[in-house]
């Protein structure tokens, strides 16, 4: 494996006079860069990145923080998938790493792990579970206290405005709602997900103000409770059609919360559109797929990663924060064929 020595020696220039064309520093001619870069190609040189770190005290290298339990999610690859792009366009590597959240510190630990792995930057993807009243707190703390920038997403911080982005899980909430509202809806049942995840609440409550600006009493039999997944959404729906309730339609915390109640719904014999509406939430690509298609809400995740991209860079390179409104990200209406206008 060639070294910088057998560069310096093939141009015939010093080993100093080689870091710097490398590092971009110093008064080297431009026939003896040229000269550097042809020997580099044609020994197949490929510097010490580790040396390099320790000589810049950078490493060129951003983490990504992801909840475990969100492995398997099509919107956490999405977040991968963007940072991935955002990270290779800026020449950073991307590291990433998943929290516990069994072990109770809600990522908190493993920004620290991060920190000392001497990344340069940090993007932390707060899970959506409901912590205690100190973790803000303490986030808010740590930002200050850690020699990198870290930005926050899914996770509000009002003292720190420059360090996190999330999405408006109430404003967004109301979207389906305030849509079958629109399409003469009046008798609106809803499938939470598991109400110990804040999203779930915040969702919910999305709901509870769209029914509420439009007159509608609400009425707590026509709510149930899921878990998120496929079983929890069938086994809620089923719920709902066992108190014999009038519902015209049905909006669900995700959609496999919606899959699983298309397919108690069918069990019934209750047609969708046709005697139900369904709605679902995140968009996933496989409701294209379902007979009927089925709409949903989509969250804008390039988006919020591209903005939390930009704040965490704007920190790095010490500019102008970015004052992009709002910090709080909506999402946007995906309509298939599940929803059936009233006349």
């Amino acid at each position: 494996m060639a070294t910088m020595l057998d560069v310096s020696r093939k141009v015939g220039v010093s080993k100093s006079t080689v870091s710097r064309v490398l590092n971009g520093k110093g008064r080297v001619s431009e026939a003896t860069r040229r000269e550097v870069f042809k020997a580099i190609e044609e020994l197949d040189y490929r510097p010490n990145v580790l040396a390099q770190s320790l000589s810049k005290q950078a490493t060129d290298t951003i983490g990504l923080i992801i909840p475990r339990c969100y492995n398997i999610s099509q919107y956490i690859s999405q977040l991968i998938e963007v940072s991935q792009t955002l990270a290779d366009e800026s020449g950073k590597f991307l590291m990433i790493t998943q929290a516990n959240m069994h072990e109770g510190d809600y990522g908190l630990k493993s920004i620290r792990n991060l920190v000392d792995r001497r990344c340069d930057g940090i993007l932390y993807y707060k899970s959506s579970h409901i912590e205690g009243e100190h973790f803000q707190r303490e986030l808010e703390n740590l930002i200050d206290e850690i020699p990198i920038p870290l930005v926050v997403l899914n996770y509000c911080l009002p003292d720190k405005p420059d360090n996190c982005v999330w999405f408006d899980h109430v404003a967004t909430g109301r979207l389906a709602v305030e849509h079958l509202i629109a399409q003469g809806h009046r008798r609106i049942a809803y499938i939470s997900g598991s109400l110990n995840i804040r999203t779930s609440r915040l969702r919910m409550q999305g709901y509870q103000d769209a029914l509420k600006d439009a007159g509608i009493e609400l009425n707590p039999l026509l709510i149930t409770e899921g878990d998120g997944h496929y079983n929890g959404g069938y086994t809620a729906c089923k719920q709902l059609i066992q108190r014999k309730l009038d519902f015209t339609a049905i909006c669900c915390f995700n959609d496999t919360t919606a899959i699983g109640a298309l397919k108690a719904l069918n069990e019934h014999g209750i047609s969708v559109p046709e005697d139900v509406s369904l709605f679902g939430f995140d968009n996933e690509s496989v409701l294209d797929y379902i007979t009927p298609s089925i709409s949903s809400v989509a969250l804008p995740v390039e988006k919020i990663a591209d903005y939390a991209a930009n704040l965490l860079f704007s920190h790095l390179n010490k500019t102008d924060i970015l004052h992009l409104e709002p910090h709080a990200i909506c999402g946007e209406l995906v309509l298939r064929n599940s929803v059936k206008k009233l006349k």
